[in-house]
Order: C-alpha cells, then structure tokens, then sequence
C-alpha cells in the first residue's frame, strides 16, 4: 500500500486530534471542523436547543471563539463588523423559528451593503416538520428559508447530514465570491446528531474576472481628454489592493476624488487631490467642484444608491462621459445613463487601468472644506456642546488606527462630515438598508477582529436603546469598545424630518433613560459629557485599555447640518 503524502492534510497520522474520514462521526463536528478549514476563528451567536449540537461542538474549541450575543440581530452585526474589519467570513449560530427571524434585519444589511456573513439556523427534527412544533420555522406558513432567500445570496436547508458538509463549503464559498453577500444554511437537530464520514472538500476554489481591452481604452481615452474629471468612489474600492491602486491612479491623472459617505476614507482625507464626501453629510469642496460642468465622471465600486447621490441629483451627470464601474452588473446603469459600463471588481479595473493613462504634467490641489470647523464650534445656543466638538475632541484623545462604526441617525450626518478617516478602514456605516441598531454590536466585532486597534462606536440615544445589551457582552469578554451616545433624549432625525415636511412633530422622546446608569449596570464604565473639553480631560480614562466605555455625551439640540437635496426631494414626496 502507498505510503500517505506528507503534505496531505487528510492524512490522520499527521493529524492526530482529528478523526479518519472512513471513522463516522457527529455531523456537528464535522461542520465545525469544516469551519475552522476555512479560517474561521470567531462565531457569534445565541443557543436554543434546535442548535444545541453545533454549539456543543464548538464547546471548548482551541481555534474558534464563540461570542454569545445578547440577541439575535446583534450577532448578525457583530458578524457584519468582524467581517468589515478583517475581510474575512462572518458566521453567526442562532437557533430555529424566532432565532432566525430576529436575524432579518442585519442579514438584510450585510446583504444591501455586501457583507460575506454565514448563518447557521438550528431547526427541529425532521420528522416533526409540518406538525406545529415549537419554533419549527419550516413549515407551510412559516417558511424562513424561503422568507430569507430574499435577503441573502443563497439560503438553503441540509435535507440529509451526509449533504451537511458539502453545503456548508458551497454557501461559504458563495458568501465570499463575486459581490460578497450574506447566506444562510437551516440544519435540522437530527442532522447535526447524526453519525458520518468527513468527506473529502477542496478548500481551493477561485473566482475570476475579466474585462475586454476595448472599454479599457476608451475609459482611459475619456479621463486622458477631459480637462474637468472626477473619480467618485465607492466602498467597492475598500477591498484588497483597491484604496493604494485609487491614489495611484488619481496621482497619475491628477484628478480629484471624492468618495460616497459609506466609502469614507478609502482615498486619504489629507490628501490634496481629495474633494471629500458627496451626498449624505457631503462635503461643500465636493458639492462646489460639481456644481460647474464636468466632462468625464468615473463612478467605480458603488451603485450609485441614493445617500451616495443626494437623491439622485443631476449634477453627477458628466457632460460627456460616465465611466461606471462595479462588481454587480444589475446595479450597473440602473440609476444613471453610463456611456461606459464595466462590470468588474474596483481594484482590477484600477490596475488595468494605470498602464492604459499617461501621467499629468500639472500638479493640482483640492483639498476638503467642511461648514464649520469642529474644533471652534464648541456649542449651540443651548451652551451645550456640539455634536462636531464632540467628534473633535474624541480623535483628539485616541489613535490614528481606531476604526468607528456609525449608527443610523442624526449624529450619522455628523459622523460622515466631521470625522476624519485615517486609513480606508477607519470609517464604517450600514447605509445600504439605514437600520439602527448596528454600531455598538459592530465595534464588538470589529474589536475581536483587530485586537491591537480601537474600536469605537458612535450611535445615537435611539440606537443605544436598541442594542445596550450588547455592553454587556463586551463587558464579559474584556473587549475594551468605547461608545460614544450622541445624547439629545429623543428620535432627533424622525423629529426634524417631521416638522420640516409637515410643519410639526409628535415627541419622539426616547427617555427617560439614564445612558449611565444602563451602562454600569451592564458592565462599562460611563463618562457624563456637558461642555467642550470634558473628553479631552478624560484622555487617560479613554486610553485605559480594560473594558468596554461609554461616553454619554449631552449634546445641543440647536446644532443643525445644512439640508441637501435628498432632504428637499423627501419633503415634496410626502406632500
């Protein structure tokens, strides 16, 4: 008999905490076992008994972390921020029926926003199914696979357990290929206890693009003769070599950039040739630069949605060229008119792009513009402190590598402009759907993912009301996440946006809650801030890595952003 390979990684004499493929085993292991092949290293989620045999198998687990969630939805977002922050796969481990249903709305997020999550869903034994079991979630009427098919890439139940492994391998692959989204693999109690042989899986497996030399060319003719251009870049560009080939390319034509609010940061905030953000808490050096005609418009990685575009303005349509560039081509063309259209991942047409364009002989020099600046603007008329000296001074206090996940709210405008991104991953904001909810359990992910970095989130007092408990899990994990709560004791942006377009408002009021005193009793430590300056005396505290804080910051109510035109078009369709 020949002699196993000394490479060979299903040899179990090299191999010795791992069982023969011809040894049967729980199904449960195996799925594990498949996981770590794949590199997974951390899994959120929360137990239930239609899933008690994936956790027990994880029970333990020298290479694999299980973070448990305080609700679904959480672990769905702590996946997402993993993920964001590592450019790794997301897994998530819920139970059946309700288990997954609270999972919705952050799967519905990785899913508008391109996230690669897996979630794993418990479900009853499969001689019950159609019975009415308790949290049975595959029957008739309530079908969760079918529901959640339309919020992932794939969604799929394990119909037998010796089909177990190989569709995990497939959903994973499918999670991280092409546009990456998030999938969804059910598998019946009864599966996961059953006895099998760990098959043999490829682990190799690649996807590949191409793009035809003839829309290169005129991409690169239409930027070589334009004299008014502008990359507009989307957060397409954050993956692999995407943000070093923009700066490349923009260097080499000397054409400004300006990014879409949720890719902030992958083209340097510093940097000259920077415009800042447009649409949703847009920059004016980005809306000036616009405003007169531009020639040649590259939109490369974003599908141009309508917080990139200010609602679709036409002030993005070039006078003679639209280049539009991104990995899905359903989203290619869908809202503007593109004379030229490449479906392709950012970074290889950027790469592509470099040896088809000659370099500019002139140096040229933007540079961002915000209304106010930050660090002056220290109240509102209230004496409050203000929303940007708040932001000011936190990245006064803490290093250039920390990496911030922004809720949904008011304090996102805020975020967006007045935030300075340092690295193209510094900034992260679920805007594709626009939930609530994401950014405390999203810094807990991204924490885990980057242990040495600063993750901070930054949520309004809705959103803390939403996910509080989620300090409580980084608390138990010694994850040292600072919070920052944008403290004005209500729904702020529903509140504005009422009466702006109805000329009044209900009270939207999200208390009375005491953000201190939720915040201790969930483990973290909590800092009460009234007035500019309270942040920066608090340096030591903020930089004392040893668990999770929070900032309750009492902001001014008075402090506004100027209105853009999406706000103005809301306005007349509510009319």
């Amino acid at each position: 008999m020949e002699a196993p390979r000394r490479d060979d990684p299903w040899d179990p004499s090299q191999t010795p905490n791992r069982r023969s493929i011809d040894h049967p085993q729980r199904a449960a292991d195996v799925l594990v076992q498949v996981l770590e092949e794949a590199g997974v290293d951390v899994i959120f989620g929360l137990p239930g008994g239609a899933i008690g045999p994936v956790f027990d198998a994880l029970h333990g687990h020298k290479k694999i972390r299980t973070v448990v969630s305080k609700h679904e939805s959480a672990a769905i977002f702590g996946a997402v921020g993993y993920a964001r922050a590592t450019g790794k796969l997301g897994v998530a481990v819920v139970t059946s029926g309700p288990g997954l249903l609270n999972t919705m709305t952050g799967v519905a997020a990785a899913f508008c926003d391109g996230v690669p999550v897996l979630l794993l869903g418990g479900e009853v034994p499969r001689h019950n199914f159609g019975k009415g079991a308790l949290q049975e979630g595959s029957s008739h009427n309530l079908n969760v696979v079918a529901m959640l098919g339309h919020i992932t890439k794939t969604a799929m139940q394990v119909p037998d357990a010796n089909a177990a492994p190989t569709l995990l391998r497939r959903a994973i692959i499918t999670a991280t290929s092409g546009r990456p989204g998030p999938v969804l693999l059910t598998l019946p109690v009864d599966t996961q206890s059953a006895q099998i042989c760990a098959p043999r899986i490829s682990q190799a497996v690649s996807t590949s693009f191409g793009i035809e030399a003839q829309p290169l060319e005129h991409a690169a003719l239409a930027l070589q003769r334009s004299k008014r251009k502008v990359i507009f870049a989307g957060s397409g560009v954050r993956a692999g070599e995407g943000p070093r080939l923009l700066r490349e390319l923009a260097e080499k034509l000397q054409c400004p950039v300006m990014t879409t609010p949720k890719a902030k940061g992958v083209f340097p905030e510093t940097h000259p040739l920077a415009l800042g953000v447009f649409g949703l808490g847009g920059h004016p050096s980005a809306a000036k630069f616009m405003s007169e005609p531009v020639e040649t418009v590259l939109a490369i990685g974003t599908s141009l949605n309508d917080l990139a575009t200010n609602g679709w303005t036409q002030v993005l349509k070039p006078t003679r060229t639209l280049i539009h560039v991104d990995i899905d081509s359903a989203r290619v063309g869908r809202a503007y008119q593109s004379q030229i259209a490449i479906a392709a991942p950012a970074a290889m047409f950027l790469e592509e792009m470099m040896p088809r364009v000659r370099p500019s002989s002139v140096n040229q020099h933007y540079g961002i513009e915000h209304h106010t600046d930050a660090e002056l603007t220290q109240t509102g008329s209230d004496g409050a402190i203000s929303p940007q000296r708040a932001i000011w001074e936190l990245q006064q206090v803490l290093p250039n590598n920390a990496i911030y996940s922004v809720d949904s709210g008011e304090h996102t405008i805020f975020a967006i402009h007045y935030l300075q991104a340092h690295h193209p991953h510094a900034f992260m904001a679920m805007l594709g759907l626009g939930a609530m909810g994401s950014a405390i359990p999203a810094a807990i992910g991204t924490q885990l993912g980057r242990p040495s970095g600063v993750a901070v989130a930054i949520c309004g007092d809705g959103g803390f009301a939403m996910t509080a408990p989620e300090l409580a899990t980084a608390a138990y994990e010694r994850l040292p996440v600072i919070v920052m709560v944008m403290n004005d004791h209500r729904l702020g942006m529903v509140e504005l946006g009422h009466k702006a377009h109805f000329g009044r408002s209900p009270n939207f009021t999200v208390g009375p809650m005491d953000v201190g005193v939720v915040s201790v009793g969930l483990g973290a430590r909590t800092l009460q801030v009234k007035k500019p300056g309270d942040i920066l005396a608090a340096e030591a505290l903020l930089r004392r890595r040893s668990g999770p804080i929070v900032l309750d910051v009492l902001i001014d109510r008075t402090v506004r952003m100027p209105k853009n035109s999406r706000f103005e078009q809301l306005a007349t369709d509510v009319r």
